[in-house]
């Protein structure tokens, strides 16, 4: 869906939702999981709950990963530091973008630290 990509590229996270029954699709679709109808981008809530979370010692993809549950949707994001990590405690996106390599990426930090 090029236009979730674009919005990634300007650091900003959309997601696409049903205009006729509300649904979102994600993965980002044009057409919605539910009832086929089109989609258009919307902003969404981007805190959630951290449901598990992993170290990753895998070459060039070193870091710390986690699935979070957000706005009904469950996403793989990045964390600076393990430190302060627990399961079930809430987080927020801090950003979002997409690689030179074009792959997306979401970093999220604890829900407390996020509001500067």
């Amino acid at each position: 869906m090029k236009e979730f990509i674009e919005s990634l590229k300007k650091g900003k996270f959309r997601m696409p939702v049903c205009r006729s029954c509300g649904a979102k699709a994600w993965p980002p679709s044009h057409n919605c999981p539910r009832c086929l109808s089109r989609t258009s981008l919307q902003q969404i809530e981007t805190s959630g709950t951290l449901l598990e979370f992993t170290n990753s010692q895998v070459k060039d993809k070193q870091g710390i990963f986690g699935i979070i549950e957000m706005s009904g949707i469950r996403i793989v994001g990045s964390f600076e530091s393990s430190n302060q990590l627990r399961e079930g405690m809430m987080v927020r996106m801090s950003k979002c973008g997409v690689r030179p390599d074009g792959t997306a990426f979401y970093n999220f930090v604890p829900a407390e630290k996020a509001r500067h």
